[in-house]
This record gives C-alpha cells, sequence and structure tokens, in this order.
C-alpha cells in the first residue's frame, strides 16, 4: 500500500476516534447538566407530592419534607418516566429506563415504601414502560402502558416508543396480564376506573383510518376501556369535538373530564396549552386556566384539588416546569412547587 494512502487512511481512522470520543463526552456533559423539575409528579391521599428532579443529571424521587435530598436516585444515564402513589399513600411505584432510549432499551419498576424509604424491585421488561398506576380497587395490581417498539415512522420524526398496549402486574402473584391488541402509534395518560373493570387513556381516534388523509384528520380522544371486551372501547370525550384532547383526569363525582388542550397562539407562533373542562352529561366545554403558557399532567389530590404542571419555557431549548393548584372549576390558581 502506498505510504501516504497509509497516512491518510490512519489520520481518517484517528479523526473520527477523536470525535465519537468527543461526541460521547458532549453527551454526557450535557446529560449532567440537567438540573431541576422534570414532568413527572404524583400527589397522595393526604396531599403530599412526590416529583422527580435532576440534580446533575443524576434522576431522583424528592418528597417535599424539608430534607431536600432525593429518597432514590440513579445515574446519569437513567431516567424515571413516570411515579404513581398507591391508593392508601404508603408505596410509590414508579419506572427506570435508559435516558438515552434505544429498540434495545428495558424497564425496571421498582416498588418504594414512602415511610421506610425501602426500595425493591418489582419486575422488568424489554421494552418501554412509559406510564404506571395502582388499581384503587386492589393494592397489588399495577397497570401500566407499555410499548412494543422504539422507532421512527417517519424520516423527519426521530426514534420514540409505538405500538402501545394496556397491561398489568399483580405483585403478589407475579402475573402478568395483556388487555388489549391495539398496537396505538401513542397513549397515555392511563387511569383505572374506581368502580368498574375498566381503564381511560387518551390516543387516536383512528378506528376507521384507511388513507394518510383519514389519519391526518384523526383527532386525539379519551376513551374508556373495558377489559373484559377491549374491543368496545367507547369515546368518553366530546366525540364531536374538532380539537386534540391530551393529558387528562377523571372527575366522576363531578361527571367531568379535565384535559390539556390547545388554548391560542402566542406572539412567538408558538402553540399555548391550557386546561378545559368537560361535562359528559351537559357536553358542557369550559376553560380553566388562561396562563398562556404549558399548562399539562391534570391530577386531582386532597379535596378535589387539581394539581397540574407549567413548563414556562415551553419551545427553549430547557423547560422551567412548576406545580400549580386548582380548585375543580379553575379559581384559585397558584404555583405551590418549583425545583429549580
Amino acid at each position: 500500500m502506498n505510504k501516504s494512502i497509509s497516512i491518510l487512511i490512519g489520520s481518517i481512522g484517528f479523526v473520527t476516534i477523536v470525535f465519537v470520543v468527543l461526541g460521547f463526552l458532549f453527551e454526557k456533559e450535557e446529560n449532567e447538566k440537567q438540573n431541576g423539575l422534570t414532568a413527572t409528579f404524583d400527589v397522595s391521599v393526604d396531599g403530599s407530592i412526590a416529583y422527580v428532579a435532576y440534580d446533575d443529571g443524576k434522576a431522583g424521587i424528592y418528597l417535599p419534607d424539608g430534607n431536600e435530598l432525593p429518597i432514590v436516585q440513579f445515574p446519569v444515564d437513567q431516567t424515571i418516566l413516570d411515579i404513581s402513589f398507591s391508593k392508601d399513600g404508603k408505596r410509590l411505584a414508579y419506572i427506570v429506563t435508559d435516558k438515552e432510549m434505544s429498540p434495545e432499551s428495558e424497564s425496571s419498576v421498582h416498588l418504594l415504601n414512602v415511610d421506610t424509604a425501602a426500595d425493591q424491585l418489582a419486575f422488568r421488561e424489554q421494552g418501554i414502560i412509559t406510564e404506571l398506576a395502582f388499581d384503587p380497587k386492589d393494592s397489588e395490581l399495577l397497570f401500566y402502558l407499555h410499548a412494543a417498539t422504539f422507532t421512527n415512522y417517519s424520516p423527519i420524526v426521530g426514534e420514540r416508543p409505538h405500538d402501545f398496549d394496556v397491561h398489568s402486574f399483580h405483585l403478589q402473584t407475579l402475573e402478568q396480564t395483556k388487555y388489549t391488541d391495539l398496537k396505538k402509534y401513542n397513549m397515555q395518560s392511563l387511569q383505572v376506573s374506581a368502580t368498574d373493570e375498566s381503564v381511560y387513556v387518551q390516543t387516536d381516534d383512528d378506528e376507521h383510518v384507511q388513507t394518510a388523509d383519514d389519519v391526518f384528520a384523526s383527532k386525539q380522544r379519551i376513551f374508556k376501556i373495558p377489559l373484559d371486551a377491549p374491543d368496545e372501547k367507547t369515546v368518553i370525550s366530546d366525540p364531536a369535538g374538532e380539537e386534540d384532547l391530551y393529558d387528562f383526569v377523571l372527575l366522576p363525582d363531578r361527571e367531568e373530564i379535565i384535559y390539556q388542550a390547545v388554548g391560542g397562539t402566542g406572539e412567538d407562533g408558538i402553540f399555548e396549552y391550557e386546561l378545559f373542562s368537560f361535562n359528559w352529561n351537559t357536553y358542557e366545554t369550559k376553560q380553566l386556566t388562561h396562563l398562556k403558557e404549558y399548562a399539562s399532567e391534570p391530577t386531582v389530590g386532597q379535596d378535589n384539588k387539581i394539581y397540574f404542571l407549567v413548563d414556562r419555557q415551553f419551545g427553549g431549548r430547557q423547560p422551567d416546569y412548576r406545580i400549580y393548584q386548582m380548585s375543580a372549576d379553575g379559581e384559585n390558581v397558584k404555583e405551590i412547587l418549583s425545583a429549580q
């Protein structure tokens, strides 16, 4: 081989190695720069808030007990996707997976004793578990959303979890059950009924989609799925509504849903997401927040108070999450927690 060619090949190899190392170091440095509140929190029956925050890139679960230290914490290459209190508020289930997700990623579901801080692994599963929720009728039954694939269905969109279905895991018998075979492109806001054998989710209303135009025209709606007949799912949000609905929470006593939807567009052209209510008997819709920010993740707490998340830097490089509280009718909106 010509000496100059050998030198060239060697130089290219050296430069490639340098860029790989620099990329790894840059990625690690960016991970270690993450600080503050994430979009993951939950509220217990007594009004206690558990939330996930980053400290120099390490994801941890915090309780606002004045200690200011995480009750559990993970390395910079891992993240906590969701947390859920048991009905009595004594246990906290949570999901851990790779921060840089890939088709090879697996998810670990843990149980945390809130009083003793004892932490145990419940189960592991290949793929991405994005959300979980205790069954309020059975404290040993944990429902979750599982994405079977991690890919990009479009060349202009990065890889994401897809092919969602509803599963459960029994903490005593260790039995796992798959209830649906929907393979949904997306699915979120899992909630379990306190009165019957059903769950509620937000997903695409694409039952009769046949063409690309149909896909574009389909709407994001809220569904009730009977566990013994999952094919008989029904829309419980406004079935004729023209807006997409996202995060939601049920208020059965008020016969209402509180949900996230686009409330307007800012001067910078970025959508403003607000919280709305929909009464499924009167079909009345009401806008509850007027923050002109990004309101999301409504959750019911003590005394029917609604807790929700606001990102004050939505559309920017780094989110600025705050936890807010309001009454169910949208009154007395106030910020109650910031972990910056």
